[in-house]
């Protein structure tokens, strides 16, 4: 996807990523899920997604 620190990204990977976020929020919709619920769990898989891609850049620089 798009890097959220900045730099370039591929198409490709920012459209699974909406798509993820996409089916989650279905998802969490479909659960019955209240609204302020459904916005803590897709931060929380936003944040795994940026430490993550902190550290596949920390491993390139090493």
């Amino acid at each position: 996807g798009t890097s959220m620190s900045g730099g370039v990204g591929k198409i490709g990977g920012t459209v699974i990523g909406a798509l993820i976020i996409g089916v989650l929020s279905n998802g969490l919709n479909l659960l019955g899920i209240n609204s302020f619920w459904q916005y803590i769990v897709k931060g929380v898989v936003i944040l795994i997604a940026v430490y993550v891609d902190f550290l596949k850049k920390g491993k390139k620089a090493n």
